[in-house]
């Protein structure tokens, strides 16, 4: 299956594949035309972000100006797992359909199929994570119903529940929490700044 979808990725196919979270539609970074069939899909205005899928901070390194140092450390202790850090892009983003240039979302995903596919890759994944709305959890039946015929594959992961990442935001120098997730962020509560929703 890995290279079958390691081949597809490279051919501009998007595949509905299980995460740590929910399921999400995926593409390769390189394929332009594949993140635009995202947009598509999802129904996403132009300029929504979508998320990095990376092996590792070296790999989200190439494409953040940098990652304060409790960020780093809180990354390479606590990932892979549940977590979406928001960090300030570079240059290596800007021509990259993958929403604002200003800032990318990064997640390193706890789960053997993302990390039997980062094993082979040398780029992010794009993805956003998709779900039936109105319904508690998704299933790769449901989704396949609905997308089966706009995408490449629904990979079947079995029942996931609608429980999301937790957004950290790491471009300033406070470290901003904008979701609370299923991702523990304890150790980091003496650095955090809970975002009020008020921006």
């Amino acid at each position: 299956m890995v290279q079958k979808l390691l081949d597809g990725f490279q051919a501009g196919k998007v595949f509905i594949l299980p995460t740590d979270t929910v399921y999400a539609l995926v593409a390769s970074l390189n394929e332009p035309r594949a993140i635009n069939e995202i947009y598509r899909i999802k129904g996403l205005k132009e300029g929504v972000p979508l998320s990095l899928l990376c092996r590792d901070v070296g790999m989200a390194s190439y494409y953040a100006q940098s990652i304060p140092n409790a960020a780093f450390r809180f990354i390479k202790s606590h990932t892979p797992g549940p977590y979406t850090f928001i960090l300030r892009a570079n240059r290596h983003v800007d021509r990259r359909g993958v929403g604002k240039k200003k800032e990318v979302g990064v997640r390193f995903v706890d789960h053997p199929l993302h990390r039997a596919l980062m094993a082979e890759l040398e780029i992010p994944l794009a993805s956003t994570s998709i779900a039936i709305p109105d319904d508690f959890a998704t299933d790769a039946e449901g989704l396949d119903r609905i997308y089966g015929s706009r995408v490449a594959a629904v990979v079947d992961g079995g029942v996931r529940t609608h429980e999301y990442s937790t957004v950290i935001d790491c471009t300033e120098s406070d470290i901003r929490l904008v979701r609370r997730g299923i991702g523990d962020a304890s150790d980091l509560e003496n650095l955090i700044v809970e975002d009020s929703g008020d921006e």
